[in-house]
């Protein structure tokens, strides 16, 4: 009981801190969003280097990089590392230029993307309930296309990146710290040498914004351990009702915090995606009610 509620802390309290980080990102809206993203994996890599040195687990890491060799998986870890470099520079762009509520929308699709994944790479089946999700979700993104007059590019290739990059990890599951450090190990050189050649200087902006640059590390670390924390501690179906936090807590922070506009427009496309998760969560809810009344039969004919 005292692991289950550490874990839902944990979950609540890393959905907190992604929901809240689009103010964060905001703040640095004067440097340009690739340069933002640089600054963040380089001094994300910095923070990790220090967690893991304090853990004593560099060794293991290596051990991790050997394994991936001889298994024929770093590729994956690679492609990994460059999907979540994507996701991070869409959602540091949009929060940066007044399109926080399009970011949040991302999130809520990513859920029921990661059910069209699952179809698709994992031959998983569909059942009534995610059918009539996925056909709200699809409603609500062609009401968004032609409100706006394009397809929601950014919005539908930040969910789509996130959902790849979940999908690498069922394939390859490693602890959240030697993923990370992974991850921003394999990018950082590239992030460096943009750096090198950006004309943009860390300190140019002023003593706060260089503070709130190499906060972004710390803050891209923490929000990561808690989980790996509370997906240790917590079981699927509460996780799942946690993750709608972060959206949830974005748009609102777009609305009262940042005061982007959210005109009617925008309300009808998030009816049709919120109605879409509802019939998503109910399904789910069903699913595992059975699944587990099913094993409760099997376990008391055995």
């Amino acid at each position: 009981m005292e692991n289950k509620r550490l874990g839902i802390i944990s979950g609540l309290s890393a959905y907190l801190l992604w929901g809240m980080l689009g103010v964060f990102w905001e703040l640095l809206s004067v440097v340009p969003a690739m340069d933002t993203l640089a600054y963040r994996i380089v001094w994300s890599l910095v923070t990790i280097s220090v967690v893991l040195t304090f853990q004593k687990s560099w060794k293991e890491v290596w051990h991790v990089i050997i394994e991936l060799i001889q298994n024929h998986k770093l590729g994956l870890i690679i492609l990994s590392a460059f999907l979540i470099s994507i996701n991070w520079f869409l959602y540091i762009d949009m929060v940066t230029h007044e399109q926080a509520t399009e970011a949040s929308l991302s999130y809520y699709i990513m859920p029921l993307m990661n059910v069209v994944v699952a179809v698709i790479f994992l031959h998983e089946k569909l059942s009534r309930s995610k059918i009539v999700a996925l056909i709200l979700v699809i409603i609500g993104v062609i009401i968004l296309t032609i409100q706006t007059g394009s397809l929601p590019l950014n919005t539908l290739l930040m969910a789509a990146s996130f959902c790849f990059y979940g999908l690498i990890k069922k394939q390859v599951p490693l602890p959240a710290t030697i993923s990370l450090t992974l991850e921003t190990l394999f990018v950082a050189p590239i992030a460096l040498v943009y750096l090198f050649l950006s004309p943009h200087v860390m300190i140019q902006n002023g003593p706060k914004i260089t503070i709130l640059l190499i906060m972004s590390g710390i803050l891209t670390v923490i929000p990561l351990l808690l989980f790996a924390v509370a997906n240790k501690n917590t079981d699927f179906i509460t996780l799942s009702f946690i993750q709608y936090l972060n959206p949830t807590i974005q748009l609102l922070m777009a609305i009262f915090v940042l005061h982007e506009a959210f005109n009617w427009h925008k309300v009808i496309v998030f009816a049709f995606i919120w109605t879409g998760i509802l019939v998503f969560i109910i399904g789910s809810l069903n699913s595992y009610h059975k699944l587990k009344k099913n094993s409760f039969i099997i376990k008391n004919i055995q």
